[in-house]
């Protein structure tokens, strides 16, 4: 019932931060995306102080890190199988329901669609002045991320130097301000005016959502049954999908610090994964598995790299798909957490 609650909560100060826009009472989209930076560098230093000034977590900084590797590895690998698996399926199921006739079609439209596709993401990287599905990530892919990492590292590393402060209550402190934080998101979200319906005029572009969720938590699994950890766990580690700024505070103020730190590490280390396969994948037989990869991601952060590598039809797709999944985070992570096997 406290996780049920919980997720109760989180999700009322998202309803809340778009009701906040809906009636004209948000802060210009500017200064959201401002206070939302200072919410998440406070936040994250909190959680970096935390861990380096707990001596035995900080002893297992190196279980921590192996940890955060195999979850991003494992959901990362995990969804890329399960997009190509699901597609695969459906493409078996047309075949089979319109018959002979359809088959050809398919086969043609395919080759066509794929033509099209192919010519409208080379002209898209023709216009950037970038080289089609080569293009490696540059330094503004990855400065966001590190700037992020830098809070936590240096909140470490304070915490390692100075005595022990067993008296602070960090969970009340953190939770009060993630609260803050998620009803500043759905302002956020509401200022986007994205329309999650308009996205999916085919019905297979559910796919690419349904399968990340369904790929990510396998692999959360097969972490779990790998360190021998309770599998809500695994599964709660994996269901960041690349939003590691907010997945491993939720952990953290759930009253696992170590392994809130190891589901920052292992979400910020999918993203960085997922800017090195989006160029292979796009280019890919399954380009939507490029979108897979990215996760929440795919709605900001690597939804360049994804229009580049896997064409501008992506482009919808791989927007209210990143925004499924991170509204998803905050109701899945606690939910998955508690669960008790």
């Amino acid at each position: 019932m406290d996780a049920f609650l919980q997720i109760l909560v989180l999700v009322a100060f998202l309803a809340a931060g778009a009701l906040f826009h809906r009636f004209r009472l948000s802060t210009p989209p500017a200064l959201t995306d401002r206070i939302i930076k200072l919410v998440l560098f406070a936040l994250l230093f909190v959680m970096g102080f935390r861990l380096g000034n707990a001596r035995e977590l900080f002893s297992r900084l190196g279980e921590i890190g192996l940890l955060a590797a195999a979850t991003a590895s494992f959901a990362v690998a995990g969804t890329i199988i399960a997009i190509f698996l699901s597609y695969a399926a459906l493409d078996a199921l047309r075949l089979r329901l319109n018959g002979r006739n359809a088959r050809s079609a398919a086969v043609y439209g395919e080759a066509r669609g794929e033509k099209e596709v192919a010519a409208a993401a080379a002209d898209a990287a023709a216009l950037s002045g970038l080289p089609f599905a080569t293009s490696a990530p540059g330094w503004k892919h990855f400065k966001g991320p590190l700037v992020l990492l830098a809070f936590v590292v240096v909140g470490t590393a304070l915490g390692a130097i100075l005595p022990e402060y067993g008296s602070i209550d960090y969970g009340s402190v953190t939770g009060w301000v993630l609260n803050a934080l998620l009803f500043m998101v759905g302002m956020q979200f509401a200022q986007s005016g994205l329309s999650l319906t308009s996205a999916f005029a085919r019905a297979d572009t559910a796919l690419v959502p349904a399968a990340t969720v369904a790929g990510s938590l396998l692999g959360g699994l097969a972490v779990a049954a790998l360190f021998g950890i309770n599998a809500g766990k695994g599964l709660a580690l994996a269901a960041g999908f690349g939003w590691y700024s907010l997945s491993g505070v939720l952990i953290a103020d759930l009253g696992d610090p170590a392994l809130g730190s190891a589901a920052f590490l292992a979400n910020l280390l999918r993203e960085a994964l997922a800017l090195l396969l989006i160029p292979l994948l796009g280019a890919s037989k399954r380009p939507y598995s490029a979108i897979g990869v990215g996760g929440a991601t795919a709605m900001d952060v690597t939804l360049p790299l994804i229009e580049q590598c896997a064409g501008p039809a992506a482009v919808p797709i791989s927007f209210a798909s990143g925004a499924i999944l991170s509204l998803l985070v905050p109701i899945l992570v606690p939910l998955l957490y508690n669960l008790p096997f």
